[in-house]
């Protein structure tokens, strides 16, 4: 099994955000008159699944971090990360101020930043 050390493969993180960004652009891009078929869309996510995958244990690891949240966290963390949801937008359906999401998501990604590092050592170890 190959091990990621931190900085080594670029690829795997680019394909990473490339994925968030193709799927905040699908909610923008769904108002428009031409819009790909949801099966073009899930050919692109499975292809960028499976390369990014293929060279990251980091993805796996936050696959299942991402599993281990809250109901209400991972929510929040898929509408501002997969959706791309605004701060203020967040703020105003949880009736929260925007200092206080912004602080919950900053707990949140310092979570599942303990936990991949975490989850990675431990693989370490086993190998």
């Amino acid at each position: 099994m190959q091990h990621a050390t931190p900085g080594s493969n670029f690829s795997a993180w680019a394909f990473t955000i490339a994925r968030f960004q193709l799927l905040a652009w699908r909610t923008t891009a769904s108002r428009n008159r031409l819009v790909f078929t949801d099966s073009l869309h899930e050919t692109i996510d499975s292809a960028t699944d499976a390369n990014a995958t293929a060279h990251d244990d980091r993805v796996l690891a936050l696959r299942d971090c991402l599993t281990k949240l809250k109901h209400d966290d991972l929510r929040l963390i898929q509408q501002r990360y997969r959706d791309a949801a605004a701060l203020a937008d967040l703020a105003q359906s949880l009736q929260k101020s925007v200092d206080a999401i912004g602080m919950k998501l900053s707990r949140l990604r310092r979570q599942l930043a303990d936990c991949i590092r975490h989850k990675l050592q431990a693989q370490l170890a086993e190998d």
